[in-house]
């Protein structure tokens, strides 16, 4: 090959590194800009990661967190993860839970995740569950219904989980018909565009 097709080449290379790092930089960019960094979006973070899953490895987290980064559109991450509601479980408006008080490692993880801005591997994600959760809580939800149905009474708890429709399978099933794909899954969490 000729010197100079050589040197074209790649310096045409080394522009496309270079456009590429300042996109994945911008986009991280922006994302910090919408987050802001308040107070209350760390708690609702914080709060946040002790719903959904008080025992994750900071790989989940971050991702958890990224789920609701990406959908956040004109509002802050706290009005994404309350829905305006403020502080409680998932449903209706609301996406994820927030019900549970922040702990010391959430707190300290939601501080940490605002500051650094670490990167997602999970490109793509906005919606996770966890299979076998989901499994029991619809298990313990069928349960409930057949209770009711004899007219016996139901706990907190079978009462709370009436809400749970279906089962993992059902899950991917309507995910997948919506055009949702699998993005992968990191500690038994599965997660989805």
């Amino acid at each position: 090959m000729k010197p100079a097709v050589v040197a074209a080449v790649g310096g045409a290379s080394v522009v496309g590194v270079v456009a590429l790092v300042s996109g994945l930089l911008a986009g991280r960019g922006a994302a910090r800009g919408a987050l802001g960094g308040s107070a209350a979006d760390e708690e609702a973070i914080a709060r946040m990661l002790a719903s959904e899953n008080e025992r994750g490895s900071p790989s989940l987290w971050r991702e958890i967190i990224w789920t609701q980064i990406r959908s956040l559109g004109k509002s802050s991450i706290w009005q994404r993860i309350t829905a305006g509601l403020g502080y409680g479980p998932q449903g209706g408006a609301r996406p994820v839970a927030s019900d549970k008080p922040a702990t010391a490692a959430t707190r300290a993880y939601a501080a940490r995740f605002l500051a650094e801005l670490p990167p997602s591997s999970l490109p793509g994600a906005r919606r996770f569950f966890e299979p076998a959760q989901q499994d029991r809580a619809f298990a313990v939800a069928e349960r409930a219904r057949a209770k009711r149905a004899r007219g016996e009474p139901l706990t907190a708890q079978e009462s709370r989980l009436l809400a749970y429709k279906s089962d993992a399978a059902g899950i991917r099933a309507r995910w997948a018909s919506k055009g949702h794909r699998v993005v992968g899954v990191v500690d038994g969490v599965e997660f989805w565009t």
